[in-house]
């Protein structure tokens, strides 16, 4: 039977992982004995508590998702005969493969069928800070990374190729602990859409440079000269953080005080490693006070 030809394509893709997994997993094997009541209880208690934690982090992947699509539109205010050109701006929406202990969001940056890619990638930016800020209030941490690189769907939500293993790379090597790396690739493809010179008369392309100049704004540059998703920064904040209606801690507060926890914790128990990263997320945290508090 002759196979069909690879859909080669540029993608931008997040990959996302749930830390802390591989130490609650440690020491297990084989299933134990029912018989042995208090060792399988025991063994239940903890496996539960590891697939839960996967289990809410797809959960909150797939609200961010349902809820992106049900965001607030403004199709009933635009006028009949710029219809098609909105819906063409609106109608790239990010993808989920999920990972193991882990998910995947991505989605392609070619533009012969959808016209406006960057609308997937701006929800790809905002989805994996809150994916990574909801993990610190919620005490599951997660870390990621962004990156662009070629890819192919070799199935429906089934990616492969180079963007998985630079992403995969970028998050396992670098990003060290919760914060989400974007990688040069991205940060090139952005400046790319902004310094391009456009048609006045090209709505589609005008919308496109404003969605890179918000991602861009999105970033900063962390103290080892990566760029990070900046999910606590002033326009991530004015972009997707809403201020709390009632008297509850806002997620800054919460997420903060598990990471000044985590600190402590790691610092007492002398685990150099875990208690520098976290002093650096705490550092972190405590930069961007003044616009949370």
């Amino acid at each position: 039977m002759q196979q069909s030809t690879p859909q080669f394509a540029n993608y931008c893709a997040c990959f996302i992982d749930l830390l802390g997994q591989k130490e609650l997993l440690k020491g297990q094997s084989i299933l134990p004995n029912k018989s042995h009541i208090e060792e399988y209880e025991a063994f239940v208690l903890s496996a539960s508590k590891s697939i839960g934690a996967i289990e809410k982090l797809q959960q909150h992947s797939a609200f961010f998702m349902e809820d992106a699509d049900k965001s607030v539109s403004m199709r009933d205010q635009i006028p009949r005969e710029e219809l098609t050109a909105y819906d063409e701006m609106k109608a790239a929406k990010p993808k989920q493969q999920r990972w193991s202990d882990g998910l995947v969001l991505y989605h392609s940056l070619a533009t012969d069928k959808l016209k406006c890619p960057m609308n997937a990638v701006v929800q790809i930016f905002m989805m994996s800070g809150m994916l990574c800020l909801l993990g610190l209030v919620q005490k599951t941490p997660v870390r990621g990374a962004i990156e662009i690189s070629w890819g192919v769907e070799l199935h429906n939500n089934e990616l492969y190729g180079a963007v998985v293993a630079n992403s995969y790379t970028l998050e396992s090597e670098v990003a060290q602990y919760p914060r989400i790396i974007v990688g040069k690739y991205t940060i090139e493809y952005l400046n790319a859409h902004i310094q391009q010179a456009l048609n006045p008369n090209d709505k589609i392309a005008i919308y496109n440079k404003s969605l890179a100049i918000l991602c861009l704004g999105m970033t900063a540059v962390d103290k080892d000269g990566y760029h990070i998703l900046d999910y606590l920064g002033s326009s991530f904040k004015k972009s997707v953080l809403t201020n709390d209606a009632d008297d509850r801690p806002s997620f800054y507060e919460q997420a903060n005080q598990f990471v000044c926890s985590q600190y402590e914790y790691f610092t007492q128990n002398e685990n150099i490693k875990l208690s520098e990263r976290y002093a650096l997320l705490k550092s972190y945290f405590e930069r961007n006070k003044n616009l949370h508090v």
